[in-house]
């Protein structure tokens, strides 16, 4: 049988559905310890009969296949439990009698069938089978089948396999669907993701080069150099929202901005891929302004570093003269923490 969890057939009453099954046919049994001349077969049929009932029914269940050792015990008590049962059960000629423990054998096979052991439930049934056929009477060379008990066992093993086997296979279907809407909310988020990324990307345009675009689309005087020097300006501005998007705060934006005014390159490079803590963005925006204020030529490069590097942003400034040194702050992560160089 399949090795799917079973969680419908692991709930927790399941034993207390079966065990009254073992239970109500002892009750009727205690009559042949009076009515018996030789009490030793009826007393060892009802011990072993009680043990493979509570060897089935009472361990947990929790949907997984019962262990052979156990399943195996409780096949070959309630065999013998028969055995002796009919050992002491006198013969008749009626047709449609049943031993004392036929309702127990039912509850045995649906026990073991439950407990995805169906080949112990059916070494159970042909053993109670024969044992059965052994006692019919034959008139004039023919067997007369007085107990017919056991057919129920086969409707009872059939069933269980057929509800195991439709919940297998729903329990697949359920698997099946629950990866298809897995699958269909991640493309979901991806694309609420993109679009979001471009509604980001379509805000830092309008603000950073919106009025720009405007003042392109309505006046129609000479473009001066003054606007030429904005238009620049406002292009690297939107080349560092992209190029360094996750340190890229609209505040650095505005550092790099004016820098780059006063005739000093910038360059905000990003390997992170996402932004750091508010702590090390802050430590960023302070240590780059310091840096600024102090070069008056030459490059400023900012590079968000990878997330397994121990420093979140590292800055670099080199004046191009050979008489200095560069200039070289890097922020830790997380705390933020600057070490200048």
């Amino acid at each position: 049988m399949s090795g799917v969890r079973r969680a419908a057939f692991a709930h927790r009453f399941m034993g207390l559905f079966v065990l009254p099954a073992f239970v109500a046919p002892l009750l009727d049994a205690i009559q042949y310890l009076d009515e018996a001349t030789h009490p030793v077969p009826i007393v060892v049929s009802l011990v072993t009969y009680s043990l493979a009932g509570l060897i089935v029914a009472v361990p947990r269940w929790d949907g997984r296949r019962f262990h052979a050792l156990p399943a195996a015990v409780s096949a070959v008590l309630f065999l013998t439990a028969a055995q002796q049962g009919y050992a002491v059960t006198p013969r008749a000629m009626d047709a449609g009698q049943v031993p004392w423990f036929h309702l127990g054998f039912i509850a045995e096979l649906l026990a073991l069938g439950m407990r995805r052991r169906p080949g112990w439930a059916f070494l159970v049934w042909c053993g109670v089978t024969v044992l059965s056929v052994a006692r019919w009477p034959v008139v004039d060379g023919v067997p007369l089948p007085i107990e017919a008990y056991h057919v129920v066992g086969v409707a009872v093993m059939i069933v269980t396999w057929l509800v195991e086997r439709q919940y297998n296979f729903f329990m697949r279907r359920r698997e099946d669907t629950r990866r298809i809407l897995d699958a269909a909310r991640s493309r979901d988020e991806a694309e609420r993701g993109i679009r979001y990324a471009s509604s980001q990307r379509v805000d830092v345009v309008r603000r950073l080069a919106g009025g720009l675009l405007e003042q392109i689309a309505h006046e129609t005087a000479e473009v001066t150099d003054y606007d030429l020097q904005q238009f620049r300006l406002t292009e690297a501005q939107l080349r560092d929202s992209i190029r360094g998007r996750s340190i890229a705060t609209p505040h650095i934006l505005e550092l790099t901005r004016a820098a780059r005014a006063r005739g000093i390159a910038v360059d905000i490079l990003d390997e992170r891929g996402y932004p750091p803590s508010p702590e090390v963005l802050a430590s960023t925006a302070e240590q780059l302004a310091q840096v600024l204020a102090q070069a008056e030529s030459g490059v400023v490069t900012v590079r968000a570093l990878p997330p397994d590097d121990t420093a979140a942003v590292f800055i670099v400034h080199d004046s191009q003269n050979p008489d200095d040194d560069p200039v070289a702050v890097e922020i830790e992560d997380v705390t933020g923490t600057a070490s200048v160089f």
